[in-house]
């Protein structure tokens, strides 16, 4: 993550920084980020930039930490368990408030999808956390459920968590790349599943 010295920096000067990254990172993977290039589109010295960031690994976890804070944004208090909805109906709007985040930041979405593509994605203990976290986050709300009679108790909720996860991580972030994004689409999608998870997939006679 970078050094203090860069979160001192004017809000202009590192606002400049931050679009160069995300400039640079919607573009190329992660083994393929030209430091230069950031520096240069940053207007600053290369030996500044070393002031702010140890190397382009350090690069690569904050612009996935930055991702994260501005889409919390859109989320809200969805993320809050004293918001009394079902856990669908959450993760309907929590999935929602994904397309609006995507919609108002398509580059960053680029940089978050190269992102993803890089080696070091699949391998970075930040990424192995953070999707633990969120698994652990959906397992609660899960159990909540269960408790109340809305989801079935023999139905795993580590399982069904990682399930939602997936679906989130892999569908939607397909469709978010698109130049021009439908949001009945995006909506279709979320409500398909939901279903599906509601209803099964056999028939009930």
């Amino acid at each position: 993550m970078p050094n203090q010295t860069f979160y001192n920096l004017t809000a202009t000067k590192k606002n400049r920084i931050i679009d160069a990254i995300i400039d640079e990172c919607a573009i190329h993977t992660f083994e393929h980020i030209n430091l230069s290039n950031i520096v240069r589109d940053a207007q600053i010295p290369r030996g500044s930039f070393y002031q702010y960031f140890v190397d382009k690994r350090d690069v690569f976890d904050f612009l996935y930490t930055h991702i994260g804070v501005l889409k919390m944004q859109f989320i809200g208090n969805l993320m809050d368990p004293q918001l009394d909805i079902p856990f669908l109906k959450r993760f309907e709007r929590i999935y929602l408030s994904g397309l609006d985040f995507a919609q108002a930041h398509p580059k960053l979405m680029k940089a978050g999808q190269k992102m993803i593509e890089s080696e070091l994605f699949k391998e970075n203990d930040m990424m192995k956390k953070a999707t633990q976290s969120a698994i652990d986050f959906y397992v609660n709300f899960i159990k909540i459920d269960q408790e109340k009679g809305y989801i079935r108790k023999n139905i795993d909720p580590s399982l069904l968590a990682t399930v939602m996860i997936e679906f989130s991580n892999k569908v939607s972030l397909a469709e978010y790349m698109k130049e021009n994004v439908d949001r009945s689409t995006v909506e279709h999608a979320v409500k398909g599943l939901i279903d599906l998870i509601q209803k099964g997939i056999e028939n009930h006679v």
